[in-house]
């Protein structure tokens, strides 16, 4: 919590008593507990250092996605007179919206691409006044969809987009909508990072540089041009997810835990 409202979304100012009570509120909860999960070793060697825990106690298991909702279809509902690119998420400030709209600025003139960003939240009033000011319009804003018909729109999609906000917690994550999109077999550009690459390597999703709006832009140009190239990244992500990431898989994990624990 402390990571997320005050480091991370700002919504709570560092030095306040709130800031404060959160910060032992995750410290006391972490200590209380005999085993802590975490999305990643990033995020762990993050909480291990900041509230000076023992990192014994914690142990990493990867987010995964629900493949009931999550699975590959075919191409039928794609429209062949788009590249369709698209983002969907909560507005938040790792998740870098700004630079995919300067992306999407990047590529104005190529009239076949179309952005499309589905999501409401805390940025979502500044991701429009940004578009607005540069005059983007290659993008479709969308209000939040259910995960089921989330689906359908991954499904139409060419590319989809992680996150590339310029924030320490966009370091040290890999976002659901990573693995809900390899997992139905879609190329997915993300930012380079660390906790990224604990799963992926460059060729089961495309790494760009963070916070770099031309480097979002380069690589989407990259893909709509070679469309093998773009169907042999997606193929090879989702190998990355049914070999790992899996609920079964997971599942697995985690109760491979428990009786460790248990002993």
């Amino acid at each position: 919590m402390y990571d997320s409202i005050v480091l991370d979304r700002k919504q709570v100012v560092s030095k306040s008593l709130r800031a404060k009570y959160l910060w032992w509120l995750d410290k006391i909860s972490m200590s209380v507990a005999d085993v802590v999960l975490f999305d990643t070793n990033e995020h762990i060697k993050y909480v291990t250092k900041e509230f000076n825990l023992p990192k014994e106690k914690f142990e990493r298991i990867f987010i995964g996605a629900d493949t009931d909702i999550f699975f590959p279809v075919d191409d039928n509902g794609k429209d062949d007179d788009k590249f369709k690119v698209l983002f969907y998420g909560t507005f938040i400030p790792l998740q870098g919206v700004e630079y995919i709209i300067k992306a999407a600025k990047e590529l104005e003139n190529e009239k076949d691409i179309l952005f499309i960003m589905i999501g409401n939240g805390q940025e979502k009033k500044k991701a429009l006044s940004i578009a607005k000011e540069l005059n983007v319009n290659n993008i479709s804003f969308l209000d939040s969809y259910s995960q089921p018909r989330l689906s359908d729109e991954i499904a139409k999609a060419d590319v989809c987009l992680g996150i590339f906000g310029d924030t320490e917690k966009a370091r040290r994550v890999i976002p659901n909508k990573v693995f809900e999109c390899v997992a139905m077999k879609r190329t997915v550009i993300t930012a380079d990072t660390l906790a990224a690459r604990e799963l992926f390597k460059d060729n089961e999703v495309v790494f760009v540089k963070i916070s770099d709006s031309k480097a979002i832009a380069e690589a989407i140009l990259k893909l709509k041009k070679d469309k093998t190239m773009a169907k042999i990244i997606a193929e090879n992500g989702y190998k990355k997810f049914l070999s790992e990431t899996t609920i079964k898989k997971l599942g697995y994990q985690l109760l491979n835990m428990i009786k460790r624990y248990e002993q």
